[in-house]
């Protein structure tokens, strides 16, 4: 079982920024506790991968606003994975050369709500 705290932590560690990132998701806290250590390594692993730019962002040209940007100048990271029969992604946002500003963890549904914020619908 994977502590919410310890988890929390090993993204801000392999981000290395001094922003608080955001953590979001229904029912964070819940679905982080039904991890498995394995699991919450390969989750670690591909944040670390994407802070080292190891990964292709998920890119969208829309002037729609999102919080204090503009969807365009944000980078989206997804990251699927399973628990039993439930479908969960990983979806991490930064600010084109600059934070990460959230980390969001959920299943499909919430994925779904988020994509569509995101103008992300038709591209992932």
């Amino acid at each position: 079982m994977v502590s919410v705290e310890g988890f929390k932590k090993a993204i801000e560690d392999a981000i290395s920024q001094d922003y608080q990132i955001e953590y979001l998701g229904k029912n964070f806290d819940k679905t982080v506790g039904l991890l498995t250590e394995a699991k919450a390594a390969k989750i670690y692993r591909w944040v670390d991968d994407v802070a080292r730019k190891n990964i292709q962002p998920i890119l969208v040209g829309s002037d729609k606003p999102y919080k204090g940007w503009t969807i365009s100048e944000l980078l989206t990271f997804r990251y699927p994975f399973s628990i039993g029969r439930t479908e969960y992604r990983v979806m991490l946002v930064k600010v084109k050369n600059s934070i990460y500003i959230e980390f969001h963890l959920g299943n499909h549904k919430y994925y779904d709500k988020v994509r569509k914020e995101l103008d992300l619908r038709n591209k992932s």
